[in-house]
């Protein structure tokens, strides 16, 4: 079995090939990581907070370090008509990695899938938007709170002023119909 930091490091090329794109951003690599941990259970030991774009740890971006070091991602700047992001791709060691990680890669194959099938079609906005739903409703689950869905939208709302109240309140209601929300009644 790998290491804690192996196995999160290979996951990183593994969400990479999972995507439709056949790359994924850095904002996607770190609402990835916690939709996997946070909605899936994996045991990958990162410590969330919320920051000015959703849920985040700068382990994450150390772990992305490291697999560049590796050799196990290629991470590419470019620009876009907004400004510039980051295309994470796999490595030529990849493979290597991911085979260090084997049994953790195998057993957590569906989850992985789950997170590129529910979220792989958002924006880096949406993903944001829908993260920062989930970490507040988590919040509150953690203080056995119970929510309605209108109260759990307007929290995020003084959290994210620049999304609109139908925005927020619709992922919400999304995410609540899909059974991913803990403390909306």
């Amino acid at each position: 079995m790998p290491d804690l930091r192996e196995a999160r490091l290979a996951l990183i090329p593994v969400l990479a090939e999972n995507s439709s794109y056949g790359y994924i951003g850095r904002t996607a690599l770190m609402k990835y990581m916690y939709f996997l941990q946070t909605l899936r259970g994996l045991p990958l030991g990162y410590r969330f907070t919320l920051y000015s774009y959703g849920p985040f740890d700068s382990d994450v971006l150390a772990d992305l370090g490291s697999a560049e070091t590796l050799n196990a991602i290629d991470s590419e700047a470019v620009m876009y008509p907004g400004g510039y992001g980051y295309q994470i791709k796999p490595g030529n060691k990849a493979k290597w990695l991911k085979d260090r990680a084997a049994a953790f890669l195998d057993k957590h194959k569906s989850d992985v899938k789950w997170v590129a099938d529910k979220f792989g079609s958002l924006t880096s906005p949406q993903l944001e938007l829908v993260s920062t739903i989930i970490y507040v409703d988590r919040e509150a689950a953690q203080m056995k709170e119970k929510l309605k869905l209108a109260d759990l939208s307007n929290r995020v709302h003084e959290v994210k002023p620049h999304f609109t109240g139908a925005q927020i309140f619709s992922f919400a209601e999304g995410l609540a119909k899909d059974k991913l929300l803990q403390s909306v009644r």
